[in-house]
């Protein structure tokens, strides 16, 4: 029960963060950043088996290897970008998380244009049909 594991840690690191932030906030934003990136390992483990069933759906349905590679690389997008906009709005700079959001976005956009490129061609060959 790995979700046990990751709460305690939350927990802990919540009580931690609290402690250290009378004194400086420095030691706060430490503790927050090293025990989210400790989360983000541990789970990492599970996506392993997570990425191994969306591939064997994708080869059952005889759909294209690039769109997994698609779809894992707007996930690890979309964390990265929720993880990097949460340290910099815990670190009070609100500006820098507003514009990694956009950034985030933005590149989601930029991976997903072979999709809508698919998707328009298979729109044309029905109605033209």
């Amino acid at each position: 029960m790995k979700i046990i594991s990751i709460a305690a840690i939350c927990i802990i690191s919540t009580v931690l963060c609290k402690l250290f932030e009378s004194r400086s906030k420095e030691y706060g934003l430490f503790i927050r950043i090293v025990a989210s990136a400790g989360i983000i390992a541990a789970v990492i483990i599970y996506v392993s088996p997570i990425a191994e069933t969306v591939n064997s759906i994708f080869i059952k349905t005889g759909a294209d290897e690039e769109y997994v590679n698609i779809l894992f690389k707007a996930l690890g997008i979309c964390y990265l970008t929720q993880f990097t906009h949460d340290v910099c709005k815990d670190s009070g700079e609100n500006a820098m998380a507003t514009q990694v959001e956009i950034a985030g976005k933005i590149t989601l956009m930029l991976i997903a244009l072979p999709l809508f490129s698919s998707l328009t061609d298979v729109i044309t060959k029905l109605m033209g049909s």
